[in-house]
């Protein structure tokens, strides 16, 4: 189970960095709706990548993906494969949006949110509107699904992975709770760069990431 999650972890650390997301909790947390709110957004986020992973591993467990030689694990490695081609792409595309600063129209309705609408946004920004973070789920349930693991550690694994992804939003969140005086002053500035840069920081994730897939996707399908 340590070696897959070993596997995993360059997947969850670039799953949790997500400039949008932790902005929309940055909001969240200064609007004073930290503790409802970015609860509420976490929990979606966590949901819908339970949820998207682990019916993945379901599917592929049951198609036998863990059988190296098998038609279902040779064709996860070559979606994986797509999957980081896709991403460098995406890389490129982002490049060249660089130079726009222009703020999410959805980051000007978060004020007025209601718990269910941010549980909501938790599930979108997690996956469906993520380029980055949906290809990450779909090649982390691949790969779980290609390990030899007992159901309980393959749960564990899928559980953990997910977890590790609410890394980085949840330090905004932690802050609205415990310090909920010192949010603006200390979270003001992180949301003013993080929109400013963040094709940049999309730009970087997506080449490093697409060709982490690629490699990956490629020893296995040589191996």
């Amino acid at each position: 189970m340590l070696i897959v999650l070993a596997d995993l972890l360059t997947l969850a650390v670039a799953n949790a960095i997500s400039p949008l997301a932790i902005v929309a909790v940055i909001l969240m947390a200064t609007s004073g709706k930290g503790r409802t709110n970015g609860t509420a957004f976490i929990l979606g986020s966590f949901t819908f990548a339970v949820a998207l992973v682990g019916g993945i591993v379901l599917f592929g467990r049951s198609a036998g993906a863990e059988d190296v030689d098998s038609a279902p694990h040779i064709t996860i490695d070559v979606i994986e494969l797509v999957l980081g081609v896709a991403m460098i792409v995406l890389g490129i595309l982002q490049w060249r949006k660089r130079s726009s600063h222009e703020t999410p129209k959805w980051m000007d309705s978060i004020d007025g949110m209601n718990i269910w609408m941010a549980f909501l946004l938790g599930m979108l920004l997690a996956g469906p509107l993520s380029p980055k973070d949906l290809p990450l789920l779909i090649a982390a349930g691949g790969r779980i699904s290609q390990a030899s693991l007992a159901t309980a550690e393959a749960v564990a694994v899928i559980v953990i992975f997910a977890a590790l992804g609410l890394v980085a939003i949840a330090i905004p969140w932690i802050l609205s709770v415990v310090a909920p005086g010192k949010v603006e002053q200390s979270l003001s500035g992180p949301r003013t760069w993080l929109v400013s840069n963040h094709s940049v920081i999309m730009t970087v994730l997506f080449v490093i990431l697409g060709t982490k897939l690629i490699g990956s996707a490629v020893t296995d399908l040589l191996g």
